[in-house]
């Protein structure tokens, strides 16, 4: 459970972690330098598998999340943000299915959505659009093949997250040993592109019922990273690192490449829009991209992203 200055929901969210039917787990708590009583609340709960652990200074979300994973030590993993819920039988459930089959690395279900003021009209509508994501998939069994999934969602362009969020979503150890974390470089969609990459190797649980739910309100970095403009290059990275994967079949790459020139040209569009209004911070993602994009060039072999160093510089997650 990655989180930052999450006292408001915190308390929920352990809450729905002790509630749980399967009792043997750990909850790895990886507080972000909070000020507020984040760390104060989880000290709270006497309970000896939930370990806290507080970071010195700020460091970048994605980062926080990766922290959470490698601090914890159990056969699998379930994401949950601290502003976010389990259903009681959410890891009972999800981990019948992956202990079932070896070759699955990931499981999800669907997942409510509470929103902060339900009788906002632009809030309700954003639930109608997003609350049945997985619906896009075309006939989802209890055990998909992965690389299917992947070739479904790259078909429609990439466009949106069909999974859900980190907090729908559970992986095997291994699974993300081979692949790896989230990217650092991706502030909005790194979790789009960890799933896609699982998709290449593993096969997909699904269980149709909602196992979680995803809180949506004005202070989580969804909103914020879109408020402020700052996932401009997450596709782009995105696609860079599938274009860098050494699996995809030439028919994947091909669609892979145009979907990335196709990006590029976005982005030249958003790069102009952030210097018009003189966001300057653009200009170092900028830079970074094309640093990449000259070593590329240079030594012929991309690179994967997924494992790189922490961005240049810090941002708050809320």
């Amino acid at each position: 459970m990655p989180a930052y200055n999450a006292a408001r929901w915190i308390g929920e969210a352990v809450d729905s972690v002790l509630a749980q039917t399967y009792g043997e787990l750990e909850l790895v708590v990886s507080d972000n330098a909070s000020t507020d009583d984040t760390a104060a609340i989880v000290r709270s709960y006497d309970d000896p598998r939930i370990r806290l652990e507080t970071t010195s200074e700020l460091i970048p979300p994605v980062h926080n999340h990766n922290r959470s994973v490698s601090l914890s030590r159990g056969s699998f993993v379930k994401f949950l943000h601290a502003d976010d819920l389990l259903m009681p039988t959410c890891l009972e459930e999800m981990l019948a299915m992956a202990l079932d089959d070896e070759r699955i690395g990931l499981v999800f279900a669907p997942r409510e959505i509470l929103l902060d003021d339900p009788e906002d009209e632009e809030n309700v509508a954003w639930r109608q659009e997003h609350e049945r994501l997985s619906d896009h998939f075309a006939g989802l069994e209890e055990r998909n093949d992965g690389r299917a999934l992947f070739r479904e969602v790259l078909a429609s362009g990439i466009e949106s997250n069909w999974v859900g969020e980190p907090s729908a979503v559970m992986a095997s150890r291994a699974c993300l040993d081979r692949v790896g974390l989230f990217d650092p470089r991706l502030r909005q969609i790194a979790d789009l592109d960890l799933w896609l990459r699982i998709m290449l190797f593993y096969d997909v649980g699904y269980l149709s019922h909602p196992l979680s739910a995803y809180r949506h309100h004005a202070q989580s970095v969804t909103a914020t990273n879109a408020r402020l403009g700052r996932d401009w290059l997450d596709r782009l990275w995105l696609l860079e690192s599938l274009a860098a994967e050494p699996s995809l079949t030439g028919e994947e790459r091909a669609a892979v490449v145009r979907l990335r020139s196709a990006a590029l040209r976005q982005a030249v569009r958003s790069q102009a829009r952030h210097l018009a209004s003189r966001r300057f911070w653009s200009v170092r993602d900028l830079s970074a991209y094309g640093g990449y994009r000259t070593r590329a060039l240079v030594t012929r072999r991309p690179q994967s992203g997924h494992r790189s160093p922490a961005p240049t510089e810090q941002e708050p997650p809320r």
